[in-house]
């Protein structure tokens, strides 16, 4: 592991690529502060960690109470100091029809994946202004054009993605980096295969927590991966709208 004596907080840790990252990062004799809101694999995760070596808080809170979000922070900082890495991973959905479905349903989403992100940036902002560090966000694909089920995550993970091209742009000449991860298809326990129609395309959580750390470690300010599916959002990138709306719909079934 690169990353190596760092204080480094990662959200969404009880499961998934938060999870696999917190494990990766346990050999580099680093301090952890996981945080999620499922306290016993929260507990789970620490043992493991702290059996390879590196240390590690456990701050259960809800990422979409900014209050709560504050008291993570603030306990990281207690216990050891200062915070270097944060890597804001909280998020997920359920498939969503835009067709039939209500505003409660389309804002929970919005508040999972973006409030979950504005809690934790703005104050890690106002922490490493000063005194410098990387700031990473798990993003989506998704995030680059609306996908047919996905409305509401692609929206969040939309405007995840501007307001970070914002703060990077008003944050240049400061010792803040930022640093915007588009995972593709990840066997996680929020992945429902069936939903995939190219099973090629999913990847294992350990090869994209590989991937993420990767580029946090480089400073990358975009990494989107496999290059498969970056291939295949950029060739969407280029198509005509028209084009692309049929094509979308033709691969959902529709």
């Amino acid at each position: 592991m690169a990353i190596r004596g760092k204080t480094i907080l990662i959200t969404g840790a009880s499961s998934g690529l938060g999870r696999a990252m917190a494990l990766s990062l346990s050999h580099g004799d680093n301090n952890l502060v996981v945080t999620a809101r499922r306290e016993g694999l929260l507990r789970e995760l620490a043992a493991e960690v702290e059996a390879h070596g590196s240390r590690c808080t456990v701050a259960v809170a809800d990422a979409v109470d900014p209050a709560a979000c504050q008291q993570v922070i603030d306990a990281g900082l207690a216990a050891y100091g200062r915070i270097d890495v944060a890597i804001l991973n909280a998020g997920g959905g359920t498939p969503t029809n835009m067709a039939h479905t209500d505003s409660a349903a389309v804002l929970r989403i919005m508040r999972v994946n973006f409030d979950t992100l504005v809690n934790f940036l703005c104050p890690m902002i106002d922490h490493m202004r000063d005194v410098g560090g990387t700031i990473a966000w798990t993003g989506s694909p998704a995030g680059f054009f609306g996908l047919p089920r996905s409305g509401p995550y692609s929206a969040a993970k939309a405007a995840g993605r501007v307001m970070l091209d914002s703060a990077r742009v008003e944050l240049a000449g400061s010792p803040v980096k930022l640093v915007a991860l588009y995972p593709g298809f990840t066997y996680t326990p929020g992945l429902d295969p069936n939903d995939v129609p190219i099973k090629a395309l999913i990847i294992q959580p350990e090869r994209a927590a590989r991937e993420m750390l990767g580029a946090i470690e480089r400073g990358r300010s975009h990494h989107m991966f496999p290059k498969r599916i970056r291939v295949l959002i950029a060739l969407g990138r280029l198509m005509p709208e028209w084009l692309r709306r049929r094509f979308l719909r033709v691969a959902s079934g529709g």
